[in-house]
């Protein structure tokens, strides 16, 4: 493997076109959906009812002696399927692992592959890594919702009344009980999963060719600090892991934002992200896209929502909500959610999350508490 630190290598001129019609789809057993977005390169989606914390997308490059992955999934189970799924499309190994952040969706399976394939490459930011550094076992298991889930089965036991006011019912006990087993049983692999970290960081940038094949990754805002994306030039693919978030089905605005006030700098990412005008895009979760237009409409949301909170900001409003809606999103609601109650739903409350945000960081974190 060669690594070439420049940023300058030549972008070759993508011919690859993903297309309904051309595209290999399978829904394999038991849950991992696999797509051949071009030849020898794959999306692997993992439903969230298999990998349980969200839905996971892996992508899959084959070269002629070996394969890059990039992201693995939140539990070992799920990312021994994917395995499975990429031994039936070649014996070649596993040569390289790309983890897009620490969110651990995406790099909980990195044992899987350390295990199967020694001398396993495994590349994410300087940043990413150390995060990592800084999360044990233990970080993550609260994740599960155990401790939530007892108290609600608890109360309800007690009370005879389910959170909603309404009879718990044997059925709604029941859904409860099994509830309550599912998120135990998710915490216990959470427990157990060996955490193996990047053994290849980079700051800004990193090129390097596999297989005569260039990956191109470089390091943005998006939903954490610090991701990687991956630009594939020869075939004009762009995986951007979550600093592109979509819905598991495809359908509306992204499902969540993020921990910090960075929104001004996830603005930053998706004008980066757009700037490789990419054939296919292939978001953290949901189907890969044709073209750029989710990415547009997204950039061209969050200047709405810089812009028109830094307006309001200047005019001496402090309120979140009357900031909020000052800013006029009408378009957007209606391109997101196509006037489908749930979908708005999910749209306005991303956005007040995003106005929250964009006005603490205006305050350097000093904002009144919404």
């Amino acid at each position: 493997m060669s690594f070439l630190r420049t940023s300058a290598a030549t972008r070759l001129v993508a011919v690859a076109v993903l297309a309904c019609s051309s595209a290999v789809s399978a829904q394999s057993e038991p849950g991992i959906e696999v797509t051949r977005l071009v030849d020898d390169v794959y999306l692997m989606r993992a439903p969230s009812d298999l990998d349980k914390w969200t839905s996971s997308n892996s992508v899959v490059v084959v070269g002629s002696e070996s394969v890059v992955l990039f992201d693995t999934n939140a539990l070992s189970s799920t990312s021994r399927l994917v395995l499975d799924e990429i031994r039936k499309i070649t014996d070649l190994p596993v040569r390289v692992v790309i983890n897009s952040h620490w969110h651990m969706d995406h790099w909980s399976g990195n044992e899987v592959y350390a295990d199967a394939f020694p001398g396993l490459q495994i590349i994410s930011t300087f940043e990413t890594r150390r995060f990592m550094e800084r999360m044990p076992a233990p970080f993550f298991m609260r994740s599960a919702g155990v401790a939530q889930a007892r108290e609600q089965l608890e109360s309800a036991v007690e009370t005879g009344l389910m959170s909603d006011g309404e009879p718990a019912t044997d059925e709604r006990m029941q859904s409860l009980r099994d509830n309550l087993r599912e998120r135990e049983i998710f915490e216990a692999e959470i427990g157990s999963i060996r955490r193996v970290l990047p053994n290849m960081t980079f700051a800004d940038s990193l090129t390097f060719r596999i297989d005569g094949r260039v990956f191109e990754l470089y390091s943005v805002q998006g939903d954490a600090a610090g991701s990687a994306i991956l630009y594939l030039p020869a075939e004009d693919i762009l995986v951007t892991g979550d600093a592109l978030v979509r819905q598991e089905d495809g359908r509306g605005s992204q499902p969540w934002t993020l921990n910090s006030f960075a929104v001004r700098e996830w603005l930053d990412g998706l004008r980066k992200m757009e700037s490789f005008d990419a054939a296919i895009i292939v978001p953290g979760q949901g189907p890969a896209l044709l073209g750029g237009e989710y990415l547009t409409t997204t950039r061209q949301l969050y200047e709405t929502l810089v812009e028109g909170t830094d307006a309001a900001l200047r005019q001496g409003l402090l309120g979140l909500e009357e900031i909020r809606d000052s800013i006029d999103l009408r378009r957007f609601r209606d391109s997101y959610s196509l006037d489908t109650p749930e979908l708005n739903a999910t749209f306005d409350a991303v956005v007040t999350t995003l106005v929250r945000k964009l006005i603490q960081s205006a305050y350097d974190g000093a904002s009144p508490r919404y």
